[in-house]
């Protein structure tokens, strides 16, 4: 028979609203700070020429493809002789480390498919370079945003390695990170509750999903093609 009893019973949980918050905290703040960081740099790939554009271009873009467990033991021994482990914002520079590339290759082709005879026409006009880059090139790549904003918290919601290993401090953990605890407890396993908790625990990213899907699917399309 059909019960929430499960749902019910992950809502009390006291460490529940805490691990949501940390997710929600290391997810927004990574993606906030990968658009900071990308936003400029992908802006001036697109917009700059520069000796050794290409090759600083494709050094990024490798950087993405190391595997993020290849440098998990160096990291933490560095964290660890420092006293940075546990730190929130460690485990946010480090997730927002992750997706940083990939965010600046995102915005450089979406700015790349904004004509730059716009921006010629406002420098005409007067604009300084920061006024245009915020009420011009911003506005029009905004779908553009929203897709590489999305996959950035799909991608820090869902890691799990990273806050478990940086970030041990049962305060400090996330939704995942309790999730896997769970299937390694030595009391053993409720299912139902487990299947409870994975769905409040994915409910988020879906809602979000669903409500940036038009930009979302407008933004892939429009950095797709140039001109």
């Amino acid at each position: 028979m059909a019960t929430l009893e499960n749902y019910i019973k992950v809502f009390r949980d006291q460490s529940f609203f805490q691990d949501f918050w940390n997710s929600v905290a290391y997810a927004v703040g990574a993606v906030a700070l990968a658009l900071l960081v990308g936003i400029p740099a992908g802006y001036a790939a697109a917009r700059f020429t520069f000796p050794g554009k290409k090759l600083l271009m494709l050094v990024i873009l490798a950087t993405s493809m190391v595997p993020g467990v290849a440098l998990l033991v160096p990291t933490y021994y560095l964290l660890d002789s420092v006293g940075l482990l546990n730190s929130g914002i460690v485990v946010t520079i480090i997730l927002s480390a992750r997706i940083i590339p990939q965010t600046v290759w995102f915005i450089a082709n979406f700015v790349e498919a904004v004509p730059v005879e716009i921006e010629e026409s406002a420098f005409m006009d007067g604009a300084t370079r920061f006024q245009i880059i915020w009420s011009l090139i911003l506005p029009l790549i905004r779908p553009g945003i929203a897709a590489v904003a999305t996959i950035g918290i799909v991608t820090t919601w869902n890691d799990y390695i990273t806050v478990a290993v940086f970030a041990p401090e049962v305060a400090k953990r996330t939704l995942q990170v309790a999730l896997v605890n769970q299937v390694f407890d030595a009391i053993g396993i409720s299912w139902s509750y487990m299947m409870a908790f994975v769905m409040i625990a994915s409910m988020p990213v879906i809602l979000m999903f669903g409500f940036v899907q038009k930009w979302f699917i407008s933004g892939l399309t429009a950095g797709a093609v140039k001109g």
